[in-house]
């Protein structure tokens, strides 16, 4: 019996093994074009988050300065009881519950209950995955000190990790060494908005800093204490050497744990003195880099770094 036409239309509806494989080839090159756009969206929201982490910190260091009349102190040494700047601007970002906590001016007892979120890079990880090294939650951020020269070492810790001699003016960024301790002793240094005489524009605050990307939730010897920590380059990070990307940790020449840096592919975003938040390329001179880290060097900064 000869096939109708109607049939025929009809036996000849499904895809031929050609087609399909035709509209598979598309799909797959439709997923390709767009997953990297929606990758560098996800990044740039993330990034955004990051600036806007600095901002709230920047409005918290000024708020500070404000009530004291100087800048939040770094602290004394590693894993001190006097703590970082980031503890000082509790009370400035919404978190005087935690401020409250410390009632007998230790801060040991901040390391174990939480980071703020305005501490975690969202590129990198967030305030509950932090939890680690042995129940402290770290920090993404770090406020700057420079080097006399750039490359030169080492006025970081100026020969004294432990303890601490003062000598006036030899911490030359925005936050210094110094703090008081419990007896209401003042130790170290105070640096006020007249102090820094290049320019709030052109003096940074704080960054974001580098770590080992595989490290993230486990921590690392820079990155132990947490954002309670004293001076220390879990909260303090050094301009006298080139920032990185985290993917370039063991691949850049040594003092890792000392430098700044970030998740981002190109750059970073830096907090300056008049609470102001740039991003900042990895290739910067570093010449200038740590002029940005220095309050009163006088050297020229242009527009674009």
């Amino acid at each position: 019996m000869p096939r109708s036409k109607a049939w025929s239309r009809m036996g000849r509806s499904g895809f031929t093994l050609v087609e399909l494989l035709v509209v598979i080839a598309i799909i797959g090159i439709l997923v390709g074009l767009l997953l990297p756009a929606v990758q560098s969206a996800r990044e740039a929201a993330r990034r955004m988050q990051c600036t806007n982490n600095l901002k709230q910190q920047g409005l918290a260091v000024h708020m500070h300065h404000d009530t004291f009349k100087y800048f939040p102190p770094g602290g004394y040494n590693p894993w001190d009881a006097v703590g970082s700047w980031a503890t000082k601007i509790l009370p400035y970002i919404e978190q005087q519950s935690l401020a409250n906590l410390n009632t007998t001016k230790n801060v040991d007892i901040l390391r174990y209950r939480g980071g703020p979120t305005v501490f975690f890079c969202p590129s990198r990880r967030g305030s509950v995955a932090t939890v680690s090294q042995g129940g402290r939650y770290l920090m993404d951020y770090a406020s700057a000190t420079p080097a006399n020269t750039p490359n030169s070492w080492d006025q970081f810790w100026f020969g004294d990790v432990w303890g601490m001699t003062w000598v006036p003016n030899q911490y030359r960024g925005v936050i210094v060494r110094g703090g008081m301790d419990a007896n209401g002793v003042w130790n170290g240094g105070k640096t006020k908005m007249a102090n820094i005489t290049d320019g709030t524009s052109n003096t940074m605050v704080i960054g974001e800093k580098q770590l080992h990307p595989k490290r993230y939730e486990s921590g690392d010897w820079h990155d132990d204490a947490g954002w309670a920590d004293g001076w220390d380059p879990d909260v303090v990070r050094y301009t006298g050497f080139q920032p990185n990307q985290d993917e370039l940790y063991d691949n850049q020449g040594g003092w890792e744990g000392y430098r700044f840096g970030s998740a981002h592919s190109i750059g970073m975003n830096i907090l300056l003195a008049d609470g102001s938040v740039r991003f900042m390329a990895f290739n910067i001179d570093l010449t200038i880099f740590n002029r940005l880290g220095m309050r009163d060097d006088g050297g020229v900064i242009p527009d674009e770094y």
